[in-house]
């Protein structure tokens, strides 16, 4: 009898004991940013440094800081025979291919030498004569490259790149640069321990 009323006494005891701990999954919180929180800037200068790994799979979009001009003119002699006679005629095609200021851009090569980028390559727009390299500097800023090769009729021609609204001819490559403070709150309470167990002492 002793032994069933002691086993119940520690039955009691142990079912006394139990804590129920409560346990809250806290998911960490990425902030979502609405466009209307972020202040328009003018995009900043891109440097060698921004991020080394930059390549055309990164959706980033990119911009040239002046307009870029190229005039190329493709010279053209023709033949012709009319009324017995024979005319030569020297002829030329003008193209002009403009890039607005702060067109955006797309990378399509970053090029590296000792694992560095040395050339970023931008098309500004679907026709590959709207492609442009840009060459880092010694401030670590991208700037444009003015020698160009352009297709016409099938044919590369080589061709000069200038730029409006700056005297010196240096036009550099941008981005958007935004910063973002975000702060998280994790809230969490003690649940308790108890002891548990039994031990007889003599």
């Amino acid at each position: 009898m002793k032994k069933i009323v002691f086993a119940l006494l520690i039955g009691l005891v142990l079912v006394s004991c139990a804590s129920h701990k409560k346990i809250t999954t806290i998911k960490p919180v990425v902030p979502e940013v609405q466009p209307q929180q972020l202040e328009q800037k003018k995009p900043e200068l891109w440097l060698q440094d921004t991020y080394t790994g930059i390549d055309p799979t990164d959706p980033v979009t990119f911009f040239n800081e002046y307009e870029i001009n190229v005039v190329a003119e493709i010279p053209k002699k023709v033949t012709m025979f009319k009324d017995g006679n024979v005319y030569k005629i020297d002829s030329a095609t003008v193209i002009s291919y403009v890039v607005p200021a702060l067109t955006p851009g797309v990378l399509i090569e970053a090029k590296r030498e000792a694992g560095k980028i040395k050339e970023m390559v931008i098309s500004f727009d679907e026709d590959q004569n709207y492609t442009f390299s840009f060459f880092v500097q010694q401030d670590k800023s991208f700037t444009l490259n003015a020698n160009k090769t352009i297709t016409f009729e099938d044919k590369p021609y080589s061709v000069k790149a200038s730029i409006k609204g700056k005297g010196d001819g240096i036009d550099h490559l941008l981005s958007n640069f935004y910063s973002l403070k975000s702060q998280n709150t994790i809230n969490g309470s003690a649940g308790g321990k108890k002891a548990t167990g039994t031990k007889i002492i003599k």
